[in-house]
């Protein structure tokens, strides 16, 4: 397994003043949740990239690349909303202009990029709004041909989206001379340090929405104890058998294809914990029902149970490195059996991943506690399960082909 912490250490970007220059072309992740069709007031990911900018641009003016969500979801935008929440995060004395995505490549903007100053910013439009994006070929690549020989350096900060190979990512190296950003840097250090841990002393607690990690998420528990919630925790619990309610069975049936099932029940097997009771919301209450239970209930899960997060809790415990990967349950409603489960293995050791987590510690007011208490807040969510996986960074592997300067 490649450790990139070490193998990147020669591109880490530690010198501002000697290794930027302007204009210099930043790839970042503000991928955010939507509420409605606009970003949040705040979110951890923003504000944390948002500093990231502000200390970048004292040395060279920045073009900076982004994304959000993808082609046909619900969370594909443009990035008008992003800038304004960037606008407020960043000083005054920052310059930062917003281009449209159908004048991205254009010679206006072009010209623009050529004349940028330090403590100036250009946040391009949403990448994912071009076919390209999603085949990088350096010989036929717009971002390449229209970028070379006008941008004098590169940086790839946006370690939340190293698991694909995206032009935005892949073209930097094409383009300049690539270092990797002080927050990707920083995220895998803790990488890093799971790696090289014993791995009995881990575990990971998996929740969320998102079905697309557990093939990823498999080859982690083969080594790593596991425990989940949200959906992947339902999904697991019905590949074992469990009848979760007419309602949750058929919800199951219609978010979850038949490799996930798969998937799922190879987890199963792996002894991955499922929840053993859950909230459930019918006829305007919520009730705490045992799993064995659920059968007769009609009402849709909202959480893990009461019961499940003393199990929980206690098995964790036991971890020094205790992983959170997405929200237990819709903790946006009030329900926070998930929220009290993190509160009790709270400390160092707890590591939480992903925008969709973090965001849960902020709205709920726990995030403080976390940090001072010994966590750490990742930006990273399922590129970080695709390193600890063992599996590789292609933009990484494009600028570790670089001369080291």
């Amino acid at each position: 397994m490649r450790d990139y912490f070490k193998d990147t250490r020669p591109y880490w970007l530690t010198n501002l003043a000697e290794q930027l220059e302007t204009p210099t072309l930043v790839r970042v992740d503000i991928n955010q949740p939507l509420k409605g069709d606009r970003v949040p007031e705040i979110t951890l990911r923003a504000r944390v990239y948002a500093y990231v900018l502000q200390v970048m641009a004292e040395y060279a003016g920045l073009v900076v690349l982004a994304h959000q969500g993808r082609p046909g979801d619900k969370d594909f935008t443009g990035l008008r909303s992003h800038f304004a929440q960037l606008r407020k995060l960043l000083p005054l004395d920052i310059e930062v202009e917003f281009i449209p995505y159908r004048k991205m490549y254009s010679s206006e903007t072009i010209e623009k990029i050529r004349k940028l100053r330090e403590k100036q910013i250009i946040l391009l439009d949403n990448v994912r709004m071009f076919e390209e994006e999603f085949s990088f070929n350096p010989e036929t690549s717009t971002m390449v041909s229209r970028f070379r020989g006008v941008v004098k350096k590169c940086v790839n900060d946006a370690m939340p989206a190293w698991h694909r190979a995206h032009t935005s990512l892949m073209a930097l190296p094409h383009i300049a001379y690539t270092y990797i950003g002080m927050r990707s840097v920083y995220e895998l250090k803790v990488l890093s340090d799971l790696v090289n841990e014993d791995w009995e002393n881990c575990a990971i607690v998996m929740g969320g929405k998102k079905l697309e990690k557990l093939e990823v998420l498999e080859r982690i528990l083969r080594k790593m104890e596991g425990f989940t919630g949200g959906i992947p925790g339902q999904l697991i619990a019905r590949a074992k058998g469990y009848d979760l309610g007419s309602r949750n069975n058929a919800f199951l049936e219609k978010i979850a294809s038949v490799k996930q099932f798969k998937a799922a029940k190879r987890l199963a097997e792996l002894g991955v914990h499922h929840p053993i009771d859950f909230t459930v919301f019918e006829n305007g209450e919520a009730e705490n029902v045992p799993i064995e239970k659920m059968r007769h209930k009609d009402g849709l899960i909202v959480d893990i149970g009461e019961e499940t997060v003393r199990m929980y809790s206690q098995l964790l415990s036991k971890k020094t490195f205790r992983i959170r990967a997405g929200p237990l349950g819709i903790y946006e409603k009030g329900f926070l059996n998930g929220v009290e489960l993190t509160k009790r293995i709270m400390g160092s050791g707890l590591i939480f991943l992903g925008g969709d987590t973090s965001q849960e510690a902020l709205e709920t007011g726990i995030i403080d506690q976390i940090r001072d208490t010994g966590g750490r807040f990742l930006l990273s969510g399922g590129a970080f399960l695709h390193g600890l996986a063992g599996l590789p960074y292609p933009s990484v592997e494009e600028i570790l082909k670089q001369k080291p300067r």
